[in-house]
C-alpha cells in the first residue's frame, strides 16, 4: 500500500480491553472486513498481539489486536511479553489506544483499567485514548444515545469517560458501519491534532 512518508498520515490503533468486550470484531469493522479471529466466548480467543493494515480517507490506518493485558489472573510475566510485542508493533507512527468496553457490562476488572493502561504504556497513555464501546445496538434498543448512556452509568465509569476527554465512540460490530468508522477516525484525528500541538 503506497501511502507519503508523511507521519501525519499514518496511525497505530491499538485495540485494548478486557476479554469478551469485543476488540477484535471492532478490529474487523475498522478494516472493513474480517482479518481477526473474533467469536463470541468468554475464554480468550487473542492469544498474540497482530496486525493488519487498511487505507481510511487517505491515511495508513495499522490496526493492532491485542489479547487482554488487563485480567489480574494473568501472569506479569505474560502480559509484560504481550505490551512488549505491542509496543514493538507500533513503529514510529502516532498511536491511539482504542479501549474497548461492552456498553452494558462493566466490570470491576475495568474499574482502574486506565492505571493499568498507563503501568504498560506510560504515563501519557490516557491522553492518546479514546473509549470504544462496543454492542451499540443495546443502546438503540434502549432508546439511548451516548451522551444519556454517559449521563446515567456507573460512576466509575463515568470518571474513566472523563479522564479520557469524553472521546467516546459506540460501535455495532455486527453489520458493516462505514459511518461510525469516519466518526472514530475523526475523534483520532482531533485528538492527535490536540496532542502534537501541545
Amino acid at each position: 500500500m503506497k501511502t507519503g512518508n508523511h507521519s501525519d498520515n499514518k496511525v497505530n490503533l491499538v485495540l485494548l480491553g478486557m476479554s469478551g468486550t469485543g476488540k477484535s470484531a471492532s478490529g474487523n469493522t475498522i478494516l472493513g472486513k474480517k482479518q481477526f479471529l473474533s467469536t463470541a466466548s468468554s475464554n480468550l480467543v487473542t492469544t498474540e498481539c497482530q496486525v493488519e493494515e487498511t487505507e481510511i480517507k487517505g491515511t495508513c490506518v495499522r490496526v493492532i489486536d491485542t489479547p487482554d493485558i488487563f485480567n489480574d489472573e494473568i501472569k506479569a510475566s505474560v502480559k509484560n511479553q504481550h505490551v512488549t510485542k505491542c509496543k514493538q508493533l507500533l513503529q514510529s507512527e502516532p498511536c491511539v489506544f482504542l479501549l474497548v468496553i461492552h456498553v452494558s457490562r462493566f466490570t470491576d476488572g475495568e474499574r482502574d483499567i486506565l492505571r493499568k493502561l498507563e503501568d504498560a504504556f506510560g504515563s501519557r497513555a490516557e491522553e492518546q485514548t479514546v473509549i470504544l464501546f462496543t454492542h451499540g445496538e443495546e443502546l438503540q434498543r434502549a432508546d439511548m444515545n451516548l451522551e444519556d448512556f454517559l449521563q446515567d452509568c456507573n460512576s466509575d465509569l463515568k470518571k474513566i469517560a472523563e479522564q479520557c476527554g469524553r472521546r467516546c465512540v459506540v460501535f455495532e460490530n455486527k453489520a458493516s458501519h462505514q459511518q461510525k468508522v469516519e466518526e472514530l477516525m475523526q475523534t483520532v484525528n482531533r485528538m492527535l491534532n490536540k496532542y502534537q500541538n501541545q
